[in-house]
């Protein structure tokens, strides 16, 4: 960028923009108005002499193939209300503050041009504005550094967020302005699939100006945040991504280049065409206004259904589908509103799309799953083939049902936890002995897991009856690790009846391979439920001889060896267990730790909230199944 600042008379830079030999770029000027006030104070401040900002001008030059010279066009880069202030002023278009009409309490200082328009002013006063020296800043650079030069300039006033994405130079800043549309850009092309939303403008109120923000400002933030999804679907087999402004921002600079024919950017142009060509798309257009996170779930389920090895039968009844659910939300929420009863459309869904988190892939992938749970059985899904793997739409589906956790109770990842890219859904009864690619013959297992075939095929019994279990409604078993092979040995068993505990979860046996792990998968549940509350207390109270600690080797020290016991962190915590004892010792100190628990609101646990006993592994295995 070649730079170098100047001095231009105030009559030459308004006859220059009045003649639109100034000229103004849409793609980086967002159509501020100011107010009357704000047109007064500008030439007020000029005719008391007072030097008011730099004025950012674009020397754009560009050979002519015909003269074989240099052609140059000036743009505005900082400074167009400045400019318009000016020429309607001299333009007569409005005078200055009269200090016998102002309001009471109006800071209007007394001057000679108060109340004039600029033909009432004195001759020489006139001559002294016409002949103000302003400040300018003439540019020879590319349209990135303008781009660039732009965002610096405008860090300290009120722009809107996606009014600075809008700004910011790359390909996906173009890809959003050409399909989500933007007024005047040369660039905009909206597609028809936003003809959905209302547009209008919005004026917004900041300190002593006004903003207005064009009407499709919004849509562009909702298709960035689509976008981003659907192309992050495509490159790193995610389903879900925060939509977070700092998530779009990160967004926009790592896609500064989208090269041609990018899978991603054609799957997101690809989704656009066939929802705007569904057979009842223009039903979204009749009733109450489609929100930006409703269609984002709409856009989500097509687009997996897409990808899904599926006939277009679905296509006949997904709109109509999701137009019944959508008003099923919406009376729940008035019901809510109304009487405060809390339907499932609205625990599940409709208060999940405000507040803290709402925006994370987390909640997003909880209000989806739930749509899924009710729109699946009304759509009209048929199989292209006879499948042998389950499908995107139904991968969804098992990863939301099961809670992103390998089903394998033995499972030694952290937590059971599986992210979606990595997820394994397994048949419990294999394909190859006949089993069906359904969702009551699926599982979801990680890849470790699932890469043990024969160990997966002895757990079948137990799939079963945890599917039976959710199918039916009843208690869900979710242990860490179940009984292994030498079903004679006995050892601890506790099981935690939740509703008691006033926790709307399933019933929970917890039987780990030895007396430890149980014991820590037990105090984990308790940390993630009742968070800081219990923490406090568990690090004041011995589980069995001492109470957890985040300094195991200095607080679990041996006494006569010197030396600390063994010890086994808390997955997801910085807190060790120190489970040093026998198993009738231990026994009794867990019941005697239970005696002492309190929940967060200081009452005492319930009795038999919380059972722990001693059993033989076979007697828990038939527990867990049921027999």
């Amino acid at each position: 960028m070649k730079s170098q600042p100047i001095s231009k008379k105030l009559k030459d830079l308004s006859a220059a923009y009045a003649g639109k030999y100034l000229r103004v770029d849409p793609e980086y000027q967002r159509g501020i108005q100011w107010t009357k006030a704000q047109k007064q104070g500008l030439i007020d401040s000029l005719l008391k002499g007072y030097q008011i900002p730099i004025f950012y001008i674009h020397r754009d030059e560009k050979p002519n193939p015909y003269t074989g010279t240099a052609e140059t066009t000036a743009w505005i880069v900082d400074g167009q209300q400045r400019l318009a202030a000016i020429h309607e002023y001299l333009q007569n278009e409005f005078s200055m503050p009269d200090t016998q009409k102002a309001k009471a309490g109006a800071t209007i200082s007394a001057s000679t041009w108060a109340g004039k328009k600029f033909q009432e002013l004195e001759p020489a006063m006139r001559d002294y504005l016409l002949n103000h020296d302003l400040q300018v800043v003439e540019m020879i650079a590319d349209k990135n550094e303008v781009r660039e030069l732009f965002i610096r300039l405008q860090a300290g006033t009120p722009l809107t967020a996606q009014e600075k994405r809008d700004a910011w130079p790359g390909d996906f800043t173009i890809f959003v302005i050409r399909h989500a549309g933007k007024p005047s850009h040369k660039d905009s092309h909206p597609h028809p699939y936003f003809e959905q939303f209302k547009k209008s403008g919005k004026k917004i109120s900041i300190a002593d100006e006004y903003h207005y923000v064009d009407g499709r400002a919004d849509i562009r933030k909702f298709f960035a945040g689509l976008a981003m999804t659907v192309m992050q679907r495509e490159s790193n087999g995610i389903d879900f991504v925060d939509v977070k402004g700092n998530a779009i921002n990160d967004f926009y600079i790592k896609n500064f280049e989208i090269p041609n024919g990018d899978p991603g950017a054609q799957r997101v142009i690809t989704l656009l065409d066939m929802i705007a060509a569904l057979p009842k798309f223009g039903d979204f257009k009749t009733g109450a206004p489609m929100t930006f996170q409703m269609a984002s779930h709409f856009a989500l389920l097509v687009d997996t259904l897409d990808q899904g090895n599926y006939t277009n039968d679905w296509k006949q009844d997904i709109v109509s589908a999701f137009l019944d659910f959508k008003a099923q939300v919406a009376e729940a929420r008035h019901r809510y509103r109304e009487s405060k009863e809390t339907l499932p459309h609205y625990e599940k869904f409709a208060q999940l799309l405000s507040g803290s988190g709402s925006d994370t892939a987390e909640i997003i992938r909880q209000r989806h799953n739930f749509m899924l749970s009710e729109l699946y059985q009304k759509i009209k899904i048929i199989p292209k083939d006879e499948k042998r793997a389950f499908d995107s739409l139904e991968r969804e589906i098992i990863y939301g049902r099961d809670r992103g956790r390998c089903q394998n109770p033995r499972c030694t990842r952290e937590e059971r936890r599986v992210v979606f890219h990595d997820a394994e859904i397994h048949h419990i009864v294999e394909h190859c002995a006949g089993g069906e690619t359904i969702f009551k013959n699926g599982i979801l297992l990680c890849p470790e897991c699932h890469a043990q075939r024969d160990e997966m095929r002895k757990l079948a019994p137990v799939f079963q009856k945890y599917i039976e279990r959710i199918y039916s409604g009843k208690i869900v078993y979710d242990p860490e690790t179940i009984a292994g092979p030498d079903s004679d040995s006995e050892q601890i068993q506790i099981t935690i009846k939740w509703g008691e505990l006033d926790v709307d979860r399933p019933e929970q046996i917890i039987c780990g391979n030895n007396d430890v792990a149980t014991v820590v998968e037990f105090l984990r549940l308790l940390l993630e439920e009742f968070k800081e509350p219990m923490r406090n207390q568990l690090i004041k109270i011995p589980v069995v001889r001492y109470p957890l600690s985040s300094n195991p080797d200095e607080d679990f020290i041996n006494q006569s060896k010197g030396e600390p016991y063994s010890c086994k962190q808390i997955p997801g915590t910085n807190l060790y267990f120190c489970g040093q004892s026998n198993r009738e010792e231990k026994l009794k100190r867990l019941k005697d730790f239970l005696s002492r628990l309190e929940l967060p609101d200081g009452s005492p646990l319930p009795e038999n909230a919380i059972n722990i006993s001693i059993k033989r592994k076979a007697a828990m295995l038939a527990d867990i199944l049921g027999s």
